[in-house]
């Protein structure tokens, strides 16, 4: 029993990097985890984090520990969870969730409205995203990528749909009937993006209107929010996620020139976790949340 105390001290440590974090939601003292660790570290015979200014750092060891041991743990605490009827919302321990600030800001945050699940939000892109999950510094990764390695779990949540916008003043006083009157339009734009890559993009105007994407972007700003704002000031026209500018199409800040969702095609989105992660009570209720039901896009 007291080698099953000293790795649930080991996750909470691994899973809060502070030692200090891991005592306080385990309901011991910091000596006490400390202690716990050390006795671990004796019994596996390898140091298993490094302390530093910002709080602990887990070792090789310490991942290769934890890759093998969280599913079986999470599997006994959530049995435990069950006998003892502790509803989730009891959870104390903050799931770290990573995604795109703009997907955090615009679907994360709603859909955690009523669930006491303390959260702590890390933006990125997809492979930063990934990478750190797998590191074990984040519990939860929000991606369009679903990840290739053995180490990893996806779930599908839902998909990303797109729209082109303009401002208002931009757009044709005749209204575009037509993709070929959109084919002859468009090109003359200036074009406002996320990146020079484009992938989208690119697919849309090769598959959609018959030809390559050949203009080189007005502007080009690593934040769709302020791809976004470029296009409410009439600077150029975007293809944006539709979750984005919703709320912009709303109030009329921006409009659709020629309705394209159902000619664009979506991108998924998963719910990354590492191997087990998901049976934690607090990690599946958000994966719950954020899941198809709640109409992501």
């Amino acid at each position: 029993m007291a080698e099953t105390e000293r790795l649930r001290t080991f996750l909470a440590v691994y899973r809060a990097g502070s030692m200090t974090d891991a005592a306080y939601h385990r309901g011991i003292s910091q000596p006490a985890a400390s202690q716990h660790l050390a006795a671990l570290e004796r019994t596996v015979g390898h140091r298993l984090f490094i302390r530093n200014p910002a709080g602990v750092t887990p070792t090789q060891a310490a991942r290769e520990l934890y890759a093998r041991a969280a599913e079986t743990l999470d599997a006994l605490e959530a049995v435990i969870g069950e006998l003892q009827h502790a509803p989730e919302d009891t959870v104390t321990t903050p799931v770290r969730i990573g995604s795109s600030p703009e997907y955090f800001g615009a679907e994360v945050l709603r859909r955690l409205v009523g669930r006491e699940i303390p959260v702590r939000g890390v933006f990125g892109d997809d492979g930063t995203l990934l990478s750190l999950l797998e590191s074990g510094e984040i519990d939860l990764a929000v991606t369009s990528a679903k990840p290739a390695r053995r180490s990893l779990r996806a779930v599908p949540v839902g998909s990303k749909h797109f729209t082109l916008i303009a401002a208002p003043a931009s757009v044709p006083r005749t209204p575009l009937r037509t993709v070929r009157q959109l084919a002859a339009w468009l090109p003359r734009q200036r074009w406002a993006s996320y990146s020079l890559e484009l992938p989208i993009t690119r697919r849309f105007f090769q598959s959609v209107l018959g030809r390559p994407f050949t203009m080189h972007p007005h502007l080009v700003a690593p934040d769709l929010r302020a791809v976004l704002r470029a296009v409410e000031l009439g600077i150029g026209v975007s293809l944006l996620p539709t979750f984005v500018c919703a709320e912009a199409l709303a109030e009329g800040r921006v409009v659709e020139p020629f309705p394209v969702a159902e000619l664009v095609e979506e991108e998924p989105w998963f719910a990354c976790t590492r191997a087990g992660e998901a049976r934690r009570p607090a990690v599946a209720a958000i994966i719950d949340a954020l899941s198809v039901r709640g109409e992501a896009s």
